[in-house]
């Protein structure tokens, strides 16, 4: 079985709430974004993109080419 590694880059994508295109192409909904600064009656300014399920990743490279800054990488092992 083909295992598949998928790493985004935090440096590259500072505020994936604004962007989120790996979440709009990914047509097996692969990736995640939570709050990483959630307090209860506060607005979060940090997220993160996760990339949950990437077992049902098939490869497709969606995420990668419509990532606006380069911040996705996807490597077979």
């Amino acid at each position: 079985m083909l295992e598949i590694e998928i790493r985004w880059i935090r440096e590259k994508c500072g505020k994936p709430q604004k962007c989120g295109k790996c979440l709009e192409v990914c047509p097996h909904a692969v990736f995640v974004m939570f709050a990483v600064d959630r307090e209860p009656g506060k607005i979060s300014e940090k997220y993160e993109i996760v990339p949950s399920y990437d077992s049902f990743c098939t490869l497709c490279n969606l995420c990668v080419e419509n990532c606006p800054k380069d911040a996705l990488i996807i490597k077979t092992k």
